[in-house]
């Protein structure tokens, strides 16, 4: 028997399809968005899309004009760069605070996170995998709002654009991971933050090699 939608899942759908285009690319870089058309295309009110738009926007994916209209947020060099020095900020303040210090639960977990890097194979699975085990270093540090912040950052949003559906440097990436982790184990500060300084200069250096090829804006 066939569920009925209710306001809360109809809204979930419609969000859910909608950013899922928007990461593609299905509507290009600076696109405007109606919410009128959209809601007629999908069949349903404006409600949900005008919910899904603002949600959007508070991801970094589309930006809002008023009395204009909603637009698809450009990956540039420019926005790419500031995301990666802001998230190296807060990786290296959660290290600040957790290397040293965290007891052997911790250090299994974040390993075994790092074998779930390790395992991925679509870019669904890295996408999660790789997620989970950067927020759960973060997470370590105690601090809600870091972890807040840390979630909010565009730039990891920037990278499923850039990344199209697939998953550059893959072995490479997880050797980083692994650093990392064999840096908490042995309590060493420099080299956590090495290992972390060179995880993000790679993510930016495949991101800024991205864009330069799509012409300077995905």
């Amino acid at each position: 028997m066939a569920v009925a939608l209710t306001p809360t899942n109809l809204n979930e759908s419609v969000y859910a399809k909608l950013r899922a285009r928007v990461l593609a690319r299905h509507h290009g870089a600076g696109a405007k968005l109606s919410l009128h058309a959209l809601a007629a295309e999908l069949g349903v009110s404006r409600s949900p899309v005008h919910h899904a738009l603002t949600r959007l926007v508070s991801e970094g994916l589309l930006t809002v004009q008023p009395r204009r209209g909603y637009y698809v947020t450009p990956v540039t060099a420019g926005a790419v760069a500031e995301g990666y020095e802001v998230r190296l900020a807060l990786e290296l303040l959660a290290a600040e605070r957790t290397v040293g210090a965290l007891d052997d639960s911790a250090l299994q977990a974040l390993g075994s996170l790092l074998e779930g890097t390790a395992a991925a194979i679509s870019h669904e699975q890295w996408d999660s995998a790789n997620a989970a085990f950067h927020e759960y270093h973060i997470d370590l540090a105690g601090n809600g709002l870091l972890s807040s912040f840390y979630r909010e950052l565009s730039v990891n949003l920037m990278m499923q654009v850039i990344r199209a559906g697939r998953v550059e440097g893959h072995a490479n990436l997880v050797t980083e991971h692994r650093r990392i982790v064999e840096a908490f184990e042995a309590g060493d500060a420099g080299a956590v933050e090495r290992a972390i300084r060179g995880h993000i200069d790679t993510g930016r250096r495949i991101a800024l090699d991205a864009i330069e090829r799509a012409g300077g804006v995905l």
